[in-house]
């Protein structure tokens, strides 16, 4: 089995700056990298290194010393000052915008996915590529090898072309997977989808609820790939999805090459935000600001249930405790367990809870036909019958639906039978 590459972390902090390297280091490992040390520097941004020309010697000297194969900065790292840092170190330099990059290439599985890193990647590379192809014309470096022969013009080109036939395909997607949404309300379901920073259990949650097989890892970004599973929500059908994870300070070119995705989350009936509960309260409420900044950003504007997960390592009595703490911070908060199922029935009610503001109760009357029994096991499918009353003449059903789905049961109905909104 081969080694895993060795990285060196480094983070440039200015005065009273919270670190962020903790996360770095799950990022990297994330990756594949076999972290093997790290450095901080508190400071003002240098313009040659970004961080002092003291710092970078005694980097050079451990990355020789330790057989680093690359240093990976916290801080998002301008293509001169990675240039001359590759030069010094003698290794390849990245910041963690890039790491994000590789662990979303090694995560994307379906065509969608591929497409939407290979989009991001390239709206990274678009506004350093003249400033990378010069740098590389003067002399070949560890993350600057090859791009000498490139004319910049005609490379800036090859990438917004790159970029717009990508966008294109995606819009197509997009589109389609809009048809699939409509499809879906007009058959009763509602959308619920889970966000939630990375890490917090989503793929967990998803897997109990549905009680079907979901891909979990333990690793950031485990989910890039936009799966959707069956919830009954006592007798209401709901479609539970799971996106990619949110993380701090992803850029805007991000979160818009994975627009088409995130839209799942933006057109929710319901967003089932997932918390990690067991972090520290500082912690947690960090998350918090992140997921509500972007959740805003996509403009995800339905209610939000938060299910505050892995209460089980912390015990129910502190997660209580916890849950009271955040008040104001989150809306309809349940605690739970995602891996002992604890919890899981008071989340349900209350998703069931914030839902039932958008149904409709419904009374059907239809004649006794040979249709009737097909249209009574249709009305079934499409949303919660509370009561059924045969009689020789017909049967009168009493149904609590979507609003969403309200002009299909008319539709069923049309011709036949009466339909009557109570409330």
């Amino acid at each position: 089995m081969p080694s895993r590459p060795r990285a060196v972390l480094v983070e440039r902090l200015e005065w009273g700056q919270e670190s962020r390297i903790d996360e770095l280091k799950e990022l990297a490992e994330s990756a594949g990298y076999d972290v093997v040390g790290s450095f901080r520097q508190v400071r003002h941004e240098d313009p040659r290194y970004h961080i002092g020309e003291g710092k970078v010697k005694e980097l050079a000297e451990f990355v020789r010393e330790n057989d680093v194969d690359k240093v990976i900065f916290e801080n998002e790292i301008k293509p001169v000052q990675a240039f001359n840092l590759a030069g010094e170190l003698g290794v390849e330099v990245i910041d963690r915008f890039q790491l994000i990059l590789e662990i979303f290439a090694q995560r994307a599985r379906t065509r969608e996915a591929k497409l939407q890193v290979k989009l991001a990647q390239l709206k990274y590379e678009l506004p350093r590529a003249r400033e990378m192809v010069n740098l590389a014309k003067k002399e070949e470096r560890p993350g600057f090898r090859g791009l000498g022969k490139y004319e910049v013009d005609k490379y800036e080109e090859m990438i917004r072309r790159k970029i717009a036939k990508i966008e294109r395909e995606l819009r197509r997607i997009e589109k389609d997977r809009e048809l699939k949404r409509k499809h879906r309300h007009r058959l009763g379901f509602e959308l619920v989808t889970l966000a939630g920073y990375t890490c917090a259990g989503k793929s967990t949650l998803m897997r109990t609820l549905t009680d079907e097989a979901v891909y979990v890892d333990s690793k950031m970004f485990s989910t890039l790939d936009t799966k959707t599973r069956a919830v009954d929500l006592d007798g209401h059908r709901v479609l539970l999805t799971d996106t990619v994870g949110f993380v701090d300070n992803l850029p805007h070119w991000l979160v818009e090459s994975f627009k088409s995705t995130l839209e799942e989350t933006a057109q929710a009936d319901l967003i089932l935000l997932v918390v990690d509960v067991s972090d520290e309260l500082p912690e947690i409420k960090r998350k918090l600001r992140v997921c509500h900044r972007t959740l805003d950003e996509i403009g995800a504007e339905g209610p939000i249930v938060t299910a505050l997960n892995k209460a089980d390592l912390i015990g129910w009595e502190e997660a209580e405790r916890r849950l009271r703490e955040l008040e104001g911070y989150v809306s309809h908060p349940v605690a739970v367990s995602a891996k002992t199922g604890e919890g899981l029935d008071d989340l349900k009610a209350e998703m069931r809870k914030v839902l039932s503001r958008y149904w409709k109760n419904v009374r059907i009357e239809l004649p006794m036909r040979n249709e009737t029994m097909r249209i009574v096991s249709k009305l079934h499918e499409l949303g919660n019958v509370l009561d059924e009353r045969w009689s020789n003449d017909g049967v009168e059903v009493f149904l609590e639906v979507s609003e969403k789905a309200l002009g299909t049961v008319r539709g069923t109905v049309k011709g036949f039978g009466k339909v009557e909104v109570l409330d």
